[in-house]
């Protein structure tokens, strides 16, 4: 087994981590919204703001550290396309995510904890699932670039 090898499967299997982890979590609020249980759908959003910051965060950085030990690795150039629009995407979903998107559903969870449901909270909620869903569909373009690597 080579070196790339090893760190072709590190990347990999933080990738499913982040990105299994959103789509389940995509499940897991969607369950949590059609319960109608105010206090289940406060839980998903203080879960949200764990899983976020220990789960996620951690898997996004093994994708970026190992993706960039790969380029040196595998002698492939900085200048491709599939590795700088890997680049693009990973900032784009992890600094949303993570400086906005995880914070803002765990204040969302803890304000319905605090003051119960409410249609102003349930808005806010809706679009941050949205906002979500659409980071997660950016992740899925990064793994088509990947997978297909346009230019090489």
């Amino acid at each position: 087994m080579t070196s790339y090898e090893v760190w072709t499967f590190a990347h990999i299997a933080a990738a499913i981590v982040w990105i299994g982890g959103a789509v389940v979590a995509q499940v897991f609020g969607i369950l949590a919204k059609r319960s109608g249980d105010p206090a289940r759908s406060a839980s998903f959003g203080r879960d949200m703001a764990f899983i976020g910051p220990k789960v996620f965060l951690p898997s996004s950085l093994v994708v970026l550290v190992t993706g960039a030990i790969l380029t040196e690795d595998g002698n492939w150039d900085w200048s491709e396309p599939f590795i700088w629009l890997g680049i693009v995407g990973w900032a784009i979903v992890a600094f949303t995510a993570f400086a906005f998107l995880t914070r803002a559903m765990g204040r969302a969870g803890a304000r319905m904890a605090s003051e119960g449901p409410s249609p102003e909270i349930a808005a806010e909620v809706e679009r941050l699932v949205l906002l979500a869903r659409v980071l997660i569909l950016v992740l899925f373009a990064v793994v088509f670039v990947m997978v297909v690597k346009p230019g090489t």
